[in-house]
């Protein structure tokens, strides 16, 4: 049986008056990749926001119910949010690489962490940009901008860069809506690889993707978890008419 690392209980979440969460009850197991597919404005990326706290910086939202990483609320007064970001990792949607050398993006966050010794901070960006599938294509300029790289390259040294402060999570937000096929498969092969060693949530509104890479898929709309099952099974046979109208195309 798999174990649990992520468990939603009951969650719902209000941008001051407004629901955009409604009683939704979920779980993530380690090690797998769970896509989540739906419609413009139904909760998605603010549930990637509740479950590594940045939702914590929205003026006037409000979260009641449990998220529970490793069998702990996270949302408890005693819990440190800088410690639980460095847990939970977030990729977004446009890549953003910070005004310096790859290298320098890739030692930002273990500097930040008291590693200071050169070679160590080189071990670690080269073992991350391995992980992210970008090691053989900048070895030899690490010293070069991070903003000279290609956007698909970019945004796999975000993914590097977030992976230099060991995570155990890593929430994808449409990390592949800017990107062109090629740089999107490069992607793709990467989160298959990470799976191995990280749990993974994608935020998808390509739903082949999402049929392509995940193991479990779960569909929402309105704020609502309508239907979370196999990824193959949820494709084929949707238990909802809700999921399979919007699989077919015929909204959304």
């Amino acid at each position: 049986m798999l174990k649990v690392k992520i468990k939603v209980d009951n969650l719902n979440v209000y941008y001051g008056n407004k629901q955009v969460i409604k009683d939704v009850n979920m779980n993530v197991s380690d090690h797998e990749i769970l896509s989540i597919i739906g419609p413009s404005k139904s909760g998605k990326s603010t549930l990637l926001h509740v479950i590594n706290r940045l939702i914590d910086n929205v003026p006037g939202a409000k979260v009641t119910g449990q998220v529970c990483i490793d069998g702990k609320n996270i949302y408890l007064d005693s819990v440190n949010v800088n410690d639980l970001r460095k847990k939970v990792g977030i990729i977004f949607a446009t890549p953003v690489p910070l005004p310096m050398s790859i290298f320098n993006n890739l030692a930002y966050g273990p500097r930040l962490h008291g590693i200071t010794n050169r070679e160590k901070l080189l071990d670690i960006a080269e073992n991350c940009l391995r992980a992210s599938s970008l090691w053989d294509e900048v070895k030899s300029r690490l010293d070069m901008s991070a903003l000279r790289l290609s956007g698909g390259q970019q945004q796999r040294l975000c993914l590097a860069r977030a992976l230099t402060v060991e995570p155990e999570i890593i929430l994808f937000d449409e990390p592949c809506s800017g990107l062109d096929p090629i740089s999107t498969s490069k992607v793709e092969s990467t989160m298959r690889e990470l799976k191995k060693n990280y749990t993974l949530i994608l935020i998808t509104n390509n739903t082949k993707q999402a049929a392509r890479v995940s193991d479990r898929t779960a569909f929402f709309l309105f704020g609502e978890l309508i239907e979370i099952g196999e990824t193959k099974r949820l494709f084929t046979a949707p238990k909802d008419k809700r999921t399979k109208d919007y699989i077919t195309g015929k909204f959304g």
